[in-house]
């Protein structure tokens, strides 16, 4: 197996894994990682007391209040969090969930603190302190609230087996003490108690207990806490003495029958989208996306005629050009531009460049005729001559407006239509481009680069041709090898330029005029009816097609970058800078 091959295998396996990874692992791992990091953070800072106490009510519910010593050791923070898990879990596995109520915060002598309960992965997160203001030194946080479900009930006796500081805090805890108060009467001997202390899951009774009356319990950890360490305690009690609250099943989303349907929804697309669809693609191209065979000859050496629609009609400049690489392209709008002058619809005008800083010759379209009652014209020839001229009756190509942005789209959006309307294409060739390029684009932001490699190779090429598109196809090849055969000109052509000229806009829309063109260098020609040169310049082909050449190009920069948007905003890519255009702001951590 190659390196790439390895690499791409391995990034595959990594992605979906990372996708179905069980959001409670995962959520562990975050919580494991910002651990270590709050660890580091506030290493100085600590807990210089922990005080617990428990009141156990006849209803089964118990009323917990925490007193919480904060010392923040000089540095400026909001306040502190207290995560309480609202999930326990039984011997066999069980999750069984608790309900809590009742919450509140406030400070040593009672005013309340402000603060925001978060459930999240099993959790009951009290975010306490105020975003808009920062504290140092030392503060109390006297958090309250009632648990129901959090008694267990055996066969023999009923339990309070709770973890009073939990052992999950970046600080250390300098000293903690709990209380447990049974809330009815009660015999000496009917109850017992114990205390763990250290890390999680540690056995060690590193703490003490005391039974101060029949029913009153105080724990005292021996000695202080560090991250990760707690105290645990368990209070035992006839049974009958409190009403039975079990604790409700939990059951998470993912095992839900709603959860089970979105996790198999999800597995099935991830398999559809990493596996299937990158393979979907070549195949769909080689069943569906390859252009069907010619029923005629098919592609010749060489040809003299455009193809002809089903209907008889020569097919133009700009179809021929945008049926052959399927693209409506500026070559093509640059035929369209020609033919409408051999047409008479327009003159192409040259003038000589004024000065050393004037490069080359500059070429204007002047109006050479109205078109009103005119039926000559396809429909996107008609929209883009209107476009063309919709602010004046002659334009420089080089001219930056915005509305030749338009009338460019808009005549490429046209001819996309003229060919499916005139049954080459069932689908505009542009619609199945974008639809792969938007595939490519989001399988690499899921870095699912078989699919990108697919979308991007094959998807470029599915577009398909009709049986009819496909014969006009191969005339229309058969044309363009003709124009750029290096075989010397047929004799007719040397009495007149007849052949130069027509064929020369289908020269362009292939993108080998020059080539045309040089099969005519010898001929001594002169200059056509619909175009216009500025006096003294003896008429070549190979410079007529080098200046056409070169002013279209200018006239493709200018046409294809719009200046300003329609509500007046200036482009990107006409003095752009860093910070334009809109969005801006920025961000932080809080």
């Amino acid at each position: 197996m190659t390196m790439r091959k390895a690499f791409l295998l391995f990034l595959s396996i990594f992605v979906i894994l990372n996708l179905f990874q069980d959001p409670h692992s995962k959520n562990q791992m975050l919580k494991l990682v910002q651990h270590d990091v709050e660890a580091q953070d506030i290493s100085s800072e600590h807990i210089q007391n922990f005080a617990t106490s428990i009141k156990i009510n006849k209803d089964g519910t118990i009323d917990v209040k925490e007193t919480i010593v904060y010392d923040f050791d000089g540095l400026s923070r909001h306040g502190i969090y207290r995560d309480i898990p609202y999930v326990k879990t039984n011997k066999e596995g069980k999750k069984l969930m608790m309900d809590f109520s009742d919450i509140s915060v406030t400070d040593e002598t009672g005013d309340s603190y402000q603060f925001s309960r978060i459930w999240e992965d099993q959790t009951l997160r009290l975010k306490i302190g105020d975003p808009d203001r920062t504290i140092t030194g030392i503060h109390t946080y006297v958090i309250s609230y009632r648990v129901a479900g959090a008694l267990t009930y055996f066969s023999d006796h009923d339990e309070l087996y709770w973890n009073v500081t939990g052992d999950d805090w970046p600080v250390p805890i300098s000293l903690s003490t709990s209380q447990v108060d049974m809330g009815f009467p009660i015999g000496r001997t009917e109850t017992k108690a114990t205390c763990y202390a250290g890390a999680f899951e540690s056995t060690d009774q590193n703490c003490k207990v005391s039974q101060e009356s029949n029913n009153f319990f105080t724990f005292k950890a021996d000695s202080s806490f560090q991250s990760g360490e707690g105290m645990t305690i368990v209070v035992s009690f006839p049974k009958g003495k409190v009403a039975v609250l079990e604790p409700k099943p939990f059951v998470e989303f993912w095992d839900t029958l709603f959860g089970k349907i979105i996790f198999a929804l999800l597995f099935l697309a991830t398999i559809l989208w990493y596996i299937v669809y990158p393979i979907w693609i070549p195949i769909k191209w080689l069943r569906q996306g390859r252009d069907p065979k010619p029923i005629g000859t098919g592609e010749t050496k060489a040809w003299f005629e455009p193809p002809k629609s089903t209907s008889g009609r020569a097919l133009t400049p700009a179809e021929v050009g945008g049926l052959v690489d399927e693209k409506a392209d500026m070559s093509d709008i640059s035929a369209l531009i020609v033919s409408l002058a051999q047409r008479g619809y327009l003159k192409i005008v040259e003038e000589k460049g004024k000065g050393i800083l004037d490069r080359g010759n500059k070429f204007s379209l002047v109006k050479q005729r109205e078109l009103a009652g005119d039926t000559g014209l396809l429909p996107y020839e008609r929209d883009f001559f209107n476009g063309l001229f919709s602010e004046g009756d002659a334009v420089s190509l080089k001219s930056r407006k915005t509305y030749l942005y338009s009338a460019v789209e808009n005549a490429k959006k046209g001819l996309y239509e003229q060919l499916v309307s005139s049954g080459f294409f069932t689908h505009s060739p542009e619609r199945a481009r974008t639809f792969y390029s938007v595939i490519g684009v989001i399988a690499l932001t899921t870095f699912n680069i078989p699919l990108a490699f697919s979308a991007f190779l094959f998807g470029r090429h599915m577009p398909k041709k009709t049986v009819e598109g496909a014969e006009a196809a191969a005339v229309a090849k058969s044309l363009r090898n003709f124009l750029t055969s290096q075989e010397r000109q047929l004799q007719f052509q040397a009495k007149n330029q007849m052949m130069f000229e027509k064929l020369l806009p289908f020269a362009i829309a292939f993108g080998v005029e020059k080539i045309w063109a040089e099969r005519f260098k010898d001929l001594r020609m002169q200059p056509p009816e619909w175009y216009e040169g500025y006096s003294g310049t003896r008429f070549s082909s190979i410079y007529f097609a080098s200046s056409l050449n070169s002013s279209f190009s200018s006239f493709q920069s200018a046409a294809t970058t719009p200046t300003s948007s329609s509500s007046g905003f200036s482009s990107g890519f006409s003095g752009g800078s860093s910070g334009g255009g809109g969005g801006g702001g920025g961000g932080g951590s809080w």
